[in-house]
């Protein structure tokens, strides 16, 4: 049955450029729908040169009830923020954005508590792990930062663009778990993940070089689309726990249904459909 909208239904958005590979629309709406919610989420493609524009204009929007950032917003958006959580303050990236009474905006990062929730969900703690993260943008910086939050004893960064990787490394370093810059091979590490956008395409090469690869090693990818990437399909013929980007989304709508008000009486998050 289509959702009937009215001057009473709540307003979420999803920025980004592209945002044809976005699945949050979908997600939100399925749990909108199952929770009786009178409530949507649509799709905004919005360009990186008219994202202040954007986000400055939409302080004006008294039913926007908050808006989710994909790529390759979430680094840049922080700038427009006037009240970033700690979390987001220390990652340098914001995924989740709402306006404040005052229309001011308040955001938060949880791409990297939705990595670490989906691991330990299935009983893959990270304590005492040695980490490759592949990828130092948005992404790759909430889930390192969250991966040293739950334990790492090492984190290393790799990135085709050196000095940010030697920026996000010099960051994790400051809390007290080593972090340094390498390449993106696999071998040596427990937990090895794709940050980075490589392996939306079929025709895309791999992100990391798998010949050291470990059956013991945990691989995680963040894209999205294809659900098995190469790297997953690879790592799992080779018997790893793999870990698809949909878990990580999954595992941060109950943060995210928090951050945006929504009440335990409001609706259950576990509720979600897991959509192709």
């Amino acid at each position: 049955m289509t959702h009937r909208l009215s001057g009473n239904t709540k307003f979420f958005g999803v920025i980004g450029d592209p945002i044809a590979q976005a699945r949050a629309p979908e997600v939100w709406n399925a749990l909108f729908a199952l929770n009786g919610v009178d409530a949507v989420c649509v799709p905004l493609q919005v360009g990186p040169d008219r994202l202040t524009d954007f986000l400055t204009g939409c302080r004006a929007l008294k039913n926007l009830h908050g808006l989710l950032v994909t790529i390759p917003h979430k680094p840049a958006a922080l700038a427009s923020v006037q009240h970033p959580t700690d979390r987001a303050a220390q990652v340098g990236v914001v995924n989740v954005l709402k306006l404040t009474e005052t229309g001011e905006w308040t955001g938060d990062i949880l791409d990297g508590v939705g990595f670490v929730n989906g691991l330990e969900s299935k009983g893959h703690g990270l304590q005492g792990m040695r980490a490759l993260v592949v990828g130092s943008g948005g992404v790759g910086a909430a889930i390192a930062f969250a991966i040293a939050d739950a334990g790492a004893k090492e984190i290393v960064v790799a990135d085709i663009l050196a000095g940010r990787a030697q920026d996000l490394a010099d960051r994790i370093s400051t809390t007290g778990v080593p972090s340094t810059v390498g390449a993106a091979a696999a071998a040596g590490f427990d937990v090895v993940v794709n940050a980075s956008p490589v392996g939306m395409k079929t025709t895309d090469s791999l992100p990391v070089d798998c010949a050291g690869l470990s059956p013991s090693t945990i691989v995680a990818d963040a894209v999205m689309h294809p659900r098995m990437t190469q790297l997953l399909s690879l790592a799992a013929d080779r018997g790893c726990v793999v870990e698809p980007g949909f878990n990580m989304m999954d595992n941060q709508l109950a943060p995210m249904a928090e951050f945006f008000g929504f009440g335990p009486g409001d609706w259950s998050p576990q509720a979600a459909v897991r959509l192709g």
